[in-house]
């Protein structure tokens, strides 16, 4: 079966921003609807474009998925906690609702790896390969890439060419909060953490994992896998 897309509309951090703070109000679905309504239709005129919006930026923080609903809770505190790292905690909830942002940082990170400079056919061409050439496809990778500028961890200097920004991660509640996201839609159950570090979903962010702080948070175990000290998620 063909992955979803989904991600049909280009976002803002300060949408974002607004439907965490209507999350963590405990509001309901619908009095959350009607304020994303409200505060949207400034800039958003078309109601076909608000609606896909707004169910997008619902999807992110209010809808419960497999992998989100685990995380919700903290994604909660930590945003009330640390407003200095909102964008890290709203990265986290978008690779959790939406796994072609996941693929595209992956790809993206991939590519900096060897290469200042990320051209758009570049992405393009990797991400159809992986997900095959649909229409919907092509119109979510510009406004996924869209999004990636207006949240500025891209900076564009030549159309189609663009050049990643790093935003430093100190927190060691936020990084934990960020591994757990990772394994939790990871493939693996097992992770050495070293392979934590400099994780290409993670792409735009400069962190260094802290064992300590991972065997202090109830989240994590730690075990020995192949002969090699591994850490794994703590089944719920």
């Amino acid at each position: 079966m063909a992955k979803m897309v989904g991600l049909s509309r280009n976002l803002k951090e300060p949408w974002l921003n607004k439907v965490a703070e209507l999350a963590i109000e405990d509001l309901t679905e619908d009095e959350v609807k009607n304020q994303l309504n409200e505060y949207l239709g400034f800039e958003i005129g078309s109601p076909t474009n608000l609606r896909k919006t707004r169910e997008i930026l619902m999807n992110i923080w209010i809808y419960e998925n497999e992998y989100s609903k685990e995380l919700f809770a903290e994604a909660k505190k930590l945003y009330k906690n640390y407003p200095d790292y909102t964008l890290e905690i709203h990265w986290c909830l978008l690779l959790a609702a939406y796994p072609v942002f996941g693929d595209v940082c992956r790809l993206i990170g991939k590519m900096s790896e060897f290469q200042d400079e990320i051209t758009l056919a570049q992405l393009k061409q990797k991400i159809f390969d992986e997900w095959g050439e649909r229409t919907t496809l092509f119109h979510s990778i510009d406004k996924l890439v869209a999004t990636l500028k207006a949240l500025g961890v891209l900076t564009c200097d030549k159309p189609g060419k663009y050049h990643v920004h790093k935003f430093e991660v100190k927190n060691a509640k936020v990084i934990c909060f960020m591994m757990h996201t990772m394994m939790s839609i990871s493939d693996s159950a097992y992770h050495t953490v070293g392979s934590l570090n400099n994780a290409a979903l993670f792409f735009p962010f400069n962190y260094m994992v802290d064992k300590t702080s991972l065997m202090e948070d109830d989240s994590f175990i730690f075990s020995n896998f192949g002969g090699e000290a591994t850490v794994s998620l703590k089944e719920a």
